[in-house]
């Protein structure tokens, strides 16, 4: 507990080593471009910002009430979207950009002696993009595996919590669209998972809103912002999920992907640690995430 306090507390006071510069004024250079770029800067989709398996590196506690029973949980998560061209579309305001995302998340129990690895899920994924002014969409084919902690399995545990191990495995093509006007994104889309190593139904759904103010607060790179995400599985009979997350963004004054966000997050309904999807649950925290 010690070595987590002392990372959020360096994780805190990362941006005023930084220092918060003023900002220059806003990049006005178009998306599209009449060339081909590799290793374009930034994406052309923004996913859901409350979203909790997409790529980013984060520092999370977390409280998780469980059916007669709560504890604390330290959750960590190292990635990152990647793009790696991005070419013209159609017409002159359009473009398309093919890259690589990955991350690792794993969840700890912090009130065990030695802060119990319990769940890692490793993803892995090819997105494509595409936008035209306010719009844009994402296609995107993934990799997850999931695995219990060896702690967890050897160790006694509690009873809510029992797991015994499957091999959770499978590969999911998913089609996201999005809009955005004045700070506010709407985005939406189904999922398929394409094959399985565990009898998994196929369907699922989600849909969120994102608030990104438009007006800074202290500084020109200081904004609050806001998200909410509802996600649908068929494996769990259609059961909502929602996730919410609520802080402030502190971005670089020279490039908008680099940014360090301060935020509280509420989840309730079927737990998305691996495999315990079938778990109802409902927790909240407090974190750090940081975009490199």
């Amino acid at each position: 507990m010690r070595n987590l306090s002392v990372w959020l507390v360096l994780a805190m006071l990362l941006p005023f080593i930084a220092g918060f510069g003023d900002a220059p004024p806003e990049n006005t250079e178009p998306v599209a471009s009449q060339e081909t770029i590799l290793f374009p800067e930034g994406p052309l989709f923004y996913a859901p910002l409350a979203s909790p398996k997409e790529p980013r590196t984060h520092l999370t506690w977390l409280r998780l009430n469980l059916p007669g029973d709560s504890f604390n949980i330290g959750s960590v998560g190292f990635g990152d979207s990647f793009g790696l061209v991005r070419w013209p579309g159609c017409g002159k305001t359009d473009a398309w950009q093919f890259g690589i995302s990955g991350a690792i998340f794993a969840q700890f129990n912090l009130d065990s002696d030695s802060m119990d690895l319990i769940n890692a899920d490793y993803i892995i994924g090819l997105p494509i993009s595409y936008r035209n002014g306010p719009w844009s969409a994402r296609a995107r084919i993934f990799h997850q595996s999931s695995h219990l902690g060896d702690e967890f399995l050897l160790l006694p545990q509690r009873p809510e919590l029992k797991q015994t191990r499957i091999n959770l495995s499978f590969e999911t093509i998913e089609l996201l669209g999005g809009w955005e006007w004045e700070g506010i994104r709407l985005t939406a889309g189904p999922s398929y998972i394409l094959h399985t190593d565990t009898p998994l139904k196929r369907y699922s759904v989600q849909g969120g809103i994102d608030y990104l103010s438009t007006k800074p607060v202290y500084k020109a790179t200081v904004r609050p912002f806001a998200s909410v995400l509802c996600n649908a599985w068929e494996e769990t009979d259609w059961n909502p999920d929602v996730n919410v997350k609520a802080g402030i963004n502190i971005r670089s004054p020279y490039s908008e992907k680099r940014a360090i966000q301060f935020f509280g997050e509420y989840f309730h309904g079927n737990l998305p640690f691996g495999q315990f999807y079938k778990l109802r649950a409902e927790y909240y925290g407090a974190g750090i995430n940081v975009s490199f």
